[in-house]
């Protein structure tokens, strides 16, 4: 397991006890790509911790960072590593009977140092991955999709279910994530339609959690190593942005929820079912915990190129729980223990 932290394990142990179908698992495969990523990692963990005969091929560009994530794993006939870039075409000689596609550029700097690997990934990468399930006959694909494919709010009060369509100013080069993603749902619906492929689409909502990279530079994550280093907490705006959040393991509760109860062509937002709370409330929640203060400062130029300028995203996971799952932390505790298994390590 990536972490061996009491809290993490629990995390895992949660999941994995979830009431779902698992044995529809048993005998099968499954390729994941973004493996060693936020939500890939995590996902690993579960499946490899159900003891199953299940065969996990886990894909990725940097070999060093899977043997870092999955070093327990390397061994056991269960799972494999796959050197893989989604953006070329899939010439693996393996069938696979589920399909999760969770590589993707989530981090700001990435979306402003790399724009066109951030949209390709998502148009292209979406595209070879379902070419190959198409010639293999795959069961089931998972898109990961995201809370950002909605764009601005039309108006400041508005929650977001799985039909609202806001505002995005495609003529940025910020736009490359939100519209490759909206782009790659699209290819979803029309292979589905075509090829009649079986796909469902979790949209993810700002999702954080101990499984995230070091040096992730996505506000909440830089607030949270902030907190880990026991600093200030740094908040670069006036911090009045409402977002919905949803702790990791959550989640990744809510894409196997997806995964076998989600119906195909589907979208179901996965998101906290908490109070809505300002980017400066959590702020103010980590530097209450680590016994800090705030602090206010201007980002960089290739910083903020990288920011959303959405000020307002709430969304409403009613879809989801209809499927049957609820979240298990809120904002306060899923904070409280990013922080203390990241110190940790």
């Amino acid at each position: 397991m990536y972490i061996n932290h009491e809290l993490y394990v629990e995390d895992i142990k949660r999941i994995a006890s979830a009431n779902l179908p698992w044995n529809e698992l048993s005998g099968k495969s499954i390729l994941l790509t973004g493996a060693s990523g936020l939500i890939g990692t995590t996902i690993v963990d579960v499946l490899m911790h159900k003891d199953m005969n299940i065969k996990i091929y886990a894909a990725g560009r940097n070999e060093e960072s899977i043997k870092q994530r999955f070093s327990d794993y390397l061994s056991d006939e269960r799972f494999k590593f796959v050197k893989m870039d989604v953006n070329e075409p899939v010439d693996l000689k393996i069938n696979v009977d589920y399909i999760i596609h969770a590589a993707s550029n989530t981090h700001p700097k990435l979306y402003a140092t790399d724009p066109v690997g951030t949209l390709m990934t998502s148009i292209l990468g979406t595209y070879n991955l379902l070419e190959y399930a198409r010639k293999q006959n795959t069961k089931r694909i998972i898109f990961l999709s995201s809370v950002e494919i909605y764009g601005e709010s039309r108006n400041q009060d508005d929650i977001f279910d799985e039909s609202y369509l806001g505002y995005i100013d495609c003529n940025t080069m910020r736009a490359g994530y939100p519209e490759g993603k909206r782009a790659g749902e699209a290819l979803c619906n029309a292979y589905i339609n075509k090829y009649k492929l079986d796909i469902v689409i979790p949209r993810l909502s700002r999702t954080y959690g101990a499984t995230m990279r070091l040096d992730d530079s996505k506000a909440m994550s830089q607030f949270i190593m902030n907190g880990v280093h026991n600093e200030d907490i740094v908040l670069k705006s006036k911090g009045t942005q409402r977002f919905s959040y949803c702790y990791s393991s959550d989640a990744v509760l809510g894409i196997f929820y997806c995964l076998f109860k989600g119906e195909c062509g589907a979208a179901y937002n996965v998101a906290g079912t908490d109070e809505v709370i300002s980017l400066k409330d959590i702020t103010q929640i980590i530097a209450d915990y680590v016994g800090r203060k705030v602090i206010f400062d201007l980002p960089t130029d290739v910083e903020s190129a990288g920011f959303s300028k959405v000020s307002t995203c709430v969304m409403s996971s009613d879809k989801l729980q209809k499927l049957g799952w609820q979240p298990f932390d809120d904002i306060k505790s899923g904070m409280k223990k990013t922080i203390d298994i990241l110190k940790s390590i």
